[in-house]
């Protein structure tokens, strides 16, 4: 009886032993359940981040259904890119961060995009600014520093010039000028009118090239130490020629320039450059250039003319106060005289004699084409820039086939009018093309010298004077304590607004990045180096590249078969297949975009649903980057063919071999 009882009391033991084991397996499935729920429910919760990160602008973009607020955060403003963007770029950058009208029409959306290309090309501008600063050629151009040189080559060039032309005009010298289109030629057939440049009356000699790191102190220190040395002419640089300008050194009469060329500059050089110079001895023929047809048109006469007598003043202005003469120039009454005297009834043929009197004063006195808007200092600037301009005397269009060409016409004209603004307006406003309040930099670089006691009272804190108004201690701060404070700084901001209200400034290339935020696009310029390295190896490399793509070979990125030698021949080579590829993965299995494919750069930080349907990514690129364009491995030397490969093997038969076997021998 007691074995039974123990007995059954193990086994009531073992049971509650199951029981509990059982229990506790149940109570903790049900606390991992409950901690699969919680991990779930907190990961339906978005985080907390950093709003400066990458993942807090995805976060917060208007589209995103886990955020409340739209506006922390919006697409890369085209402003802060060292690239310009397209104009449907544009709009869509406008859609995404809320500033698209849809009651707009295209052409001032349109008008948008262009402030936004002016504000683009200011930055271009203020990065080749930074970029050629310390070359001769700009300083001599635009800094304060240089500027009595410019007025004294100003002063050299001008000479007497327009007092000749004043005793020229009332001698009826020019009484039958005129800068109209001369009717053609009917022998001619080309379409341009051709403009023969005579050489000059004394000895010169013409320099081919100069670098821009060779200024004019030394080729006149070079050049004048031949006998006879006159002047030294050079032209503007060209940025398409790496800022190399051409020059003109003039000699006086009775030099055998022959005689220089074949002994002193047989082989001149200046540092490490060789000059290439020659003798200007020989008529060249260039094209005139002309204005449009409605720059003959009554209105755009008056208007005309009275832009170019401000111009004139202007410059007898410019020419009275470095020339020191008590007898100042005032042609605008000679040329009414000289009208008076002509005695035309017709108007417009009188606004015509009156502007083409005025026009040739500019250029034969003081170097200047007023449709160019262009001031020289030499003649021969002159002739380089703006041989000579006619006036197109060809109907203005007025129907709908010329449409386009009236709009090219107003286009020009509303240039002019901007150039002729910037050189004649007192009160030019530099903020307006990219420039620099010049006010506002000075109180910011000697704002640390002041301090402020008053409402009136300003204290200079490196003598302690004390001034009235900050203009006062502004001013005395620059003339008395400049060593205190960044005078190159604010001799930077004055050439910079110099080279930007220059009408006829050397512009960037296209290709040229833009600065942000006054900053040197160092990464920017750094990438277009590469890219030109990479072009030079690419064109070392030409022969060797063909044999990484055979003709008719699959391109497994474009899912087409190709040509090499026929797109070699279009240009393209084989670089072309490196940038059509679609995708690239990053180091984190992601999908980054190629710019050649078209996404803008700005729009990296937009969620892929946002973006149109040519810039989404494929379905399953993020998810599986090794399914996209997937690389089909061939199978082992050897290997078995899958029958589920589909299709069957067929091989060829001859069914007029002898049959496999025994031979034997036919019995017929």
């Amino acid at each position: 009886m007691r074995l039974i009882d123990r007995l059954g009391k193990k086994k009531e033991e073992g049971e509650k032993q199951r029981r509990d084991k059982k229990s506790d397996r149940s109570s903790k499935d049900e606390k991992e359940k409950e901690e699969d729920k919680e991990q779930i429910r907190k990961s339906s919760i978005v985080p907390e981040i950093d709003p400066t990160t990458k993942e807090a602008q995805l976060m917060s973009h208007p589209t995103n259904p886990n955020t409340s607020n739209s506006s922390q955060s919006i697409p890369v403003n085209p402003n802060d890119l060292e690239y310009l963007i397209g104009f449907k770029d544009f709009i869509f950058w406008l859609k995404l961060s809320g500033k698209f009208n849809p009651n707009e029409d295209k052409d001032e959306l349109y008008n948008k995009y262009l402030e936004y290309r002016k504000l683009f090309h200011s930055r271009q501008c203020y990065t080749l600014f930074l970029q050629q600063k310390h070359q001769p050629w700009f300083v001599e151009k635009y800094y304060p520093s240089k500027e009595d040189h410019r007025n004294h080559l100003k002063l050299r060039g001008w000479n007497s010039k327009p007092r000749d032309f004043i005793e020229d005009l009332n001698s009826g010298a020019f009484d039958s000028v005129s800068f109209d289109k001369p009717p053609k030629d009917s022998n001619e057939s080309t379409q341009t009118t051709p403009y023969t440049i005579q050489p000059p009356n004394h000895p010169q000699l013409f320099i081919k090239s100069i670098p821009p790191a060779i200024g004019r102190s030394k080729l006149e220190s070079y050049f004048s130490q031949l006998d006879g040395f006159d002047y030294l002419a050079l032209s503007d640089p060209q940025a398409v020629k790496r800022y190399h300008r051409t020059g003109w050194v003039s000699y006086k009469q009775g030099i055998d320039l022959d005689y220089y060329l074949k002994n002193q500059l047989s082989h001149p050089k200046i540092d490490t450059f060789t000059l290439y110079i020659n003798k200007c001895d020989t008529p060249i023929t260039t094209k005139a250039k002309v204005a449009p047809p409605i720059s003959n048109t009554p209105d755009r006469l008056r208007q005309d003319l009275g832009n170019i007598k401000k111009l004139c003043t202007h410059l007898e202005s410019t020419y009275n106060t470095i020339s020191n003469n008590d007898l100042s120039i005032n042609i605008s009454q000679h040329i009414s005289n000289a009208i008076t005297k002509l005695n035309i009834s017709d108007h417009t043929t009188r606004l015509k004699k009156e502007l083409d009197l005025y026009i040739l004063y500019l250029r034969n006195a003081f170097n200047t084409c007023y449709y160019s808007a262009s001031i020289h200092d030499f003649k021969e600037e002159l002739v380089r820039k703006s041989c000579i301009y006619y006036r197109n005397t060809a109907n203005p269009p007025d129907n709908h086939e010329d449409a386009y060409d009236s709009h090219k016409s107003d286009n020009w004209m509303r240039h002019l009018d901007e150039k002729i603004s910037s050189l004649i307006e007192p009160n030019f406003d530099y903020l307006a093309c990219g420039g620099f309040d010049y006010d506002e930099q000075v109180t910011a670089v000697v704002s640390k010298l002041i301090k402020k006691e008053d409402e009136n009272k300003f204290r200079c804190l490196e003598c302690t004077k004390l001034f009235r108004a900050t203009e006062f201690i502004e001013k005395h701060i620059l003339n008395k304590h400049s060593e205190m404070i960044d005078v190159d700084k604010l001799d930077d901001i004055v050439a910079f607004n110099n080279y930007i209200r220059d009408p006829n400034r050397v512009n960037p290339l296209a290709d040229l990045p833009a600065c942000v935020n006054r900053r040197f696009p160092g990464a920017a310029i750094a990438r277009q180096r590469e890219a030109e390295k990479e072009r030079e190896r690419t064109e070392r490399e030409k022969a060797n590249r063909r044999e990484y793509y055979e003709p008719g070979a699959y391109d497994r990125y474009n899912n087409e078969r190709y040509d090499y030698d026929r797109d070699y021949e279009r240009g393209m080579g084989h670089a072309v297949f490196k940038h059509k590829r679609p995708h690239e993965y990053n180091d984190e299995g992601g999908v980054k975009r190629f710019k050649s494919v078209g996404i803008p750069s700005w729009a990296r930080n937009v969620p892929q649903h946002t973006l149109p349907p040519s810039y989404r990514e494929a379905p399953s690129a993020s998810a599986n980057p090794a399914s996209v364009n997937p690389r089909r491995i061939p199978p082992p030397p050897g290997a078995k063919v899958d029958p589920r490969a589909g299709g069957s093997s067929n091989t060829y038969e001859d069914l007029d071999t002898v049959a496999g076997g025994d031979d034997v021998e036919l019995q017929y």
